[in-house]
């Protein structure tokens, strides 16, 4: 029997991209469903490196209202 597949990520929805004003650092956050069971997550990453997420959001706007206010938070770190 062949082993199963390596598992992939499932690359995510760019929801948006800012540069952070102390050190102009690009900064992105991508939305991924994870289905029923878990819902939404929002996903940050600083200079393409994962920086922080949340998820089990139970739809795609509270995911997006989150991520909005923590853009806010970083934009002024």
């Amino acid at each position: 029997m062949p082993p199963p597949p390596r598992w992939r990520p499932q690359p995510g929805e760019l929801l948006f991209a800012f540069r952070r004003a102390r050190d102009r650092a690009a900064m992105s956050c991508a939305l991924r469903f994870h289905g029923q069971a878990y819902g939404w997550e929002a996903q940050f990453f600083e200079r393409e490196n994962f920086l922080c997420g949340r998820g089990g959001f139970t739809t795609r706007a509270l995911a997006i209202q989150w991520a909005e206010r923590e853009r806010d938070t970083l934009e002024r770190a």
